[in-house]
């Protein structure tokens, strides 16, 4: 069992998303929850060791260490109580040393949930929005990794447009790797760009554009070697940040150009080129297809509603209610994935829901929070049970 011997003992696996709650269609992927202890090792000391969750390469099937599970049962995470109430149909796995946390049931849903429920239901509607959605992304501006260069713009004599430097290079026939910068104190990401004449080999007598001197002197210079500036990309990372040169004074009256560099430019488009790409790699292609034409994400936009509903019904005293058949709304929600419903409609739904949602735990007789001292004495059980140990054995 190479997976236990690397984290432990798994303790619980089940199924999870819309095979546990009923809304399953087509073509559904089936995901899985876990849980597992930890080796003790990972306790000893610092706890430099410790791993709160592990899952595998597209995060379908993950699993909880079980301190951090019962950290969020005390906390009243929507996911952790889905799981502490899952169905026996939909356990794949379930250990008899968790008995003394799934003995705490009954006492884990209270009006705390609120806060935890509506938050999750939030994260769900900014996701439908699209908002920082990879899939929003336009693809034709990640097609590829673009450097600094193509974020460093030049200004055009004569007119009123820009090149950007990686053009400007290009048009003058000069390399990135000869060049030295110089950032100009008093600009915001302004800087001066110096070029290493003599240290570029292929460069000739007539592109040459610094201290006047003959052909013959040129020739001569290039024998005694170039200055050494740092060129303007480093070359094991050519997608980071500039590099700037130590100019010598000498130098410094023959800059070729000033340049201004939009650095929030380049890592927006860094961060959406890796979010992009790492989105394609992983994406469900069903899920896409279905939400083409559309400007809010379907799934996303049934998971918001459904969590408020189940809320609804939690501060109500029904208590968690999972499988959305035997409640009622199953082909509702699955309207809503289908885009069956006008954006205009899933927003007034959302927001009557939430409102639903207030009113609900305003009234709410649950107790305030759950039994976060049972739950400690739960979690301590359940280790003492796997790892054969008893506290008590220590005290004095």
């Amino acid at each position: 069992m190479e997976w236990e011997e690397r984290n432990g003992v798994e303790l619980f696996r089940s199924v999870r998303g819309s095979w546990l709650f009923g809304l399953e269609t087509d073509g559904s992927d089936i995901d899985t929850f876990g849980l597992f202890c930890c080796p003790e090792r990972w306790l000893y000391g610092t706890g430099s060791e410790y791993v709160g969750y592990v899952a595998d390469e597209k995060h379908d099937n993950y699993w909880d260490e079980i301190g951090k599970f019962v950290k969020e049962l005390g906390k009243s995470n929507p996911e952790s109580l889905c799981a502490i109430y899952t169905p026996a149909d939909k356990i794949i796995k379930w250990d008899q040393r968790l008995k003394p946390l799934w003995d705490l049931r009954s006492e884990l849903l209270s009006k705390s949930a609120f806060q935890s429920f509506r938050g999750y239901a939030k994260s769900q509607i900014l996701k439908m929005e699209g908002l920082s959605k990879a899939m929003m992304i336009d693809p034709t501006k990640v097609k590829e990794r673009k450097s600094p260069l193509n974020f460093c713009w030049v200004p055009r004599p004569g007119s009123d447009g820009a090149w950007t430097l990686e053009k400007w290079l290009r048009e003058k026939g000069l390399k990135q790797e000869y060049a030295g910068l110089s950032r100009l104190p008093n600009g915001v990401e302004l800087y001066t760009l110096y070029y290493d004449w003599f240290a570029d080999p292929t460069l000739p007598y007539e592109k040459y554009e610094g201290e006047p001197m003959t052909k013959e002197e040129f020739e001569e210079r290039k024998k005694k070697g170039g200055i050494g500036y740092r060129g303007i990309l480093d070359p094991t990372n050519p997608t980071t940040q500039l590099r700037l040169s130590s100019i010598p004074k000498s130098e410094s009256f023959y800059p070729l150009c000033t340049f201004q560099f939009n650095s929030n430019a380049f890592s927006r488009h860094c961060s959406d080129y890796k979010k992009y790409w790492d989105w394609v790699k992983n994406r469900n292609p069903q899920r896409y297809n279905s939400n083409l034409g559309h400007c809010w994400d379907s799934k996303n936009t049934l998971h918001s509603i459904r969590i408020m509903r189940m809320g609804i019904e939690l501060a109500e005293g029904k208590g968690l209610l999972l499988d959305r058949r035997k409640v009622g709304d199953r082909e509702e929600l699955l309207k809503i994935k289908r885009h069956e419903f006008q954006y205009s409609e899933i927003k007034e739904m959302v927001l009557k829901t939430e409102e639903r949602m207030k009113e609900a735990f305003d009234k709410s007789t649950l107790s305030d929070e759950p039994p976060k001292d049972k739950l400690e004495e739960a979690l301590i059980q359940v280790r003492e049970n796997v790892y054969g140990v008893s506290s008590n054995k220590y005290a004095n």
